[in-house]
């Protein structure tokens, strides 16, 4: 995989800001020398000091990840087969005063059943991946992923990101797969639970146990619950080797094929589910 973000070799390049409360402590310093300028210099001294604070934010929070991913604190690790990846626009309006709007980018997608969401470029510190380069990384559905993550109140920080390209799969397992996947969806989102026994094979591994056809009733109950029938409707297969996998949360669904056809053949729960 190729490493697009790692916090371990990233450096702190906001640097140039100090120079605001630097500024502002210069002229308070050179109003300290005029006496009409003087209680100015008092008020300039005090915001050059906030500002300087304030500075110190980004900073702190930098070295704060730096240190939690050297020391492997509180990391967690999501990977698979990238799903659900979305980008968004948002158009806001200016503050009062200003003429226009402004256009804020969201981004985000899914790993291992882990979902990941940032606005796109805005991290003060630059300790996480926010996708900030020219051009922005390109993030796609079926590409593998390794996510090395911090959770830090509602939000995970994305330490370090390792990207592999989508496996290129043969057109025609592609081809020969889709008819069999629209029917497993498609009885799958009805509620067809005797259309996904028939493409499901046997003997099926379930709780520790091989199932075989005579017990599906504990098998539709177990994993095809009605969000992840919702989901069948409208999930992407996602290439992944010799075989397809589909994910709806908290599971991944996978297809191999056989002499029968392609069909529903195992499953893995999300261990963060």
């Amino acid at each position: 995989m190729q490493t697009v973000f790692d916090i371990a070799n990233t450096r702190y390049e906001e640097w140039v800001f100090f120079a605001i409360p630097l500024a502002l402590f210069i002229l308070a310093a050179i109003g300290r020398r005029r006496s009409k300028a003087q209680r100015w210099s008092k008020v300039l001294l005090v915001f050059a000091a906030l500002t300087f604070l304030v500075m110190l934010i980004p900073l702190w929070d930098y070295h704060a990840m730096k240190g939690v991913m050297a020391e492997g604190r509180d990391i967690k690790v999501a990977e698979g087969i990238v799903s659900d990846a979305w980008t968004r626009e948002r158009r806001e309006a200016r503050s009062q005063g200003d003429i226009g709007y402004r256009y804020r980018t969201w981004e985000g997608f899914t790993v291992g059943g882990v979902t990941f969401g940032y606005w796109r470029g805005f991290q003060p510190s630059g300790a996480s991946f926010t996708n900030r380069g020219d051009p922005p990384v390109p993030i796609e559905n079926g590409m593998r992923a390794r996510v090395t993550y911090h959770e830090q109140w509602d939000d995970k920080r994305i330490l370090k990101l390792e990207l592999e390209p989508a496996a290129v799969s043969n057109p025609g397992a592609v081809a020969s797969f889709a008819a069999d996947w629209t029917r497993f969806a498609t009885a799958a989102a009805t509620g067809d639970a005797a259309t996904v026994k028939a493409l499901t094979r046997f003997p099926f591994l379930f709780e520790g146990r091989k199932l075989t056809a005579d017990r599906f009733d504990s098998i539709w109950m177990g994993l095809f619950t009605p969000t992840v029938r919702e989901c069948m409707g409208r999930a992407q297969p996602q290439p992944e080797d010799n075989r397809f996998a589909v994910f709806c949360a908290p599971y991944a669904f996978y297809f191999d094929q056989g002499a029968e056809g392609w069909r529903f053949s195992e499953f893995t729960a999300d261990p963060e589910g």
